[in-house]
């Protein structure tokens, strides 16, 4: 009986032309707002925004989108790529997960050169999303390895990043 019913739903949707499942690396950025208004009930008057999908809006959207988990974050995670150049995401400034903002002297001598490196923005389950670093670490005392950590702190001026494993000299970054 249960077989049935879902097959019957199966031929009433695919003939009503209503989609299984959306498909978000497909969806441009009008259709990414509009999802993201049916899918998160406060948006709108959390968001004061002309809605409109030039940059500004979808990196907005972007942003208080990847808060959440799931089909939300990912919505969030799409705008964010579409309004960046090239789709290589960066945390925004004001991003911090830890007090040290500056590395000392000794620090910046002793870190590795991480290159090619890549950035991402993670979320898995019902955890919320992190930035993970990843690329291959460089470092005269070392071995080359390949490593992935969470990103805590990105010091675009100096181009290090503090990291779960300390700070790390940012060479090359990868292409998106």
């Amino acid at each position: 009986m249960v077989t049935m019913i879902t097959h019957a739903l199966r031929r009433r949707r695919s003939s009503l032309a209503v989609p299984r499942r959306i498909s978000i690396e497909t969806m441009d950025r009008e259709s990414l707002l509009i999802e993201a208004i049916h899918r998160d009930e406060v948006i709108e008057r959390a968001l004061s925004i002309h809605w409109q999908p030039n940059d500004e809006t979808c990196r907005r959207v972007g942003w208080w989108l990847v808060r959440n988990t799931g089909t939300l974050f990912h919505i969030g995670r799409r705008l964010l790529e579409l309004s960046t150049p090239g789709g290589a995401l960066l945390p925004p400034p004001q991003f911090r997960m830890c007090r040290e903002t500056e590395p000392t002297g000794e620090e910046q001598r002793a870190a590795p050169m991480l290159q090619p490196w890549s950035l991402i923005l993670f979320q898995t389950g019902s955890r919320p999303a992190v930035w993970k670093l990843g690329g291959t670490a460089y470092h005269p005392e070392h071995d080359r390895v390949w490593i992935w950590t969470r990103l805590l702190y990105l010091n675009r001026e100096k181009k290090m990043a503090m990291t779960t494993d300390g700070w790390v000299n940012l060479g090359k970054r990868m292409s998106a």
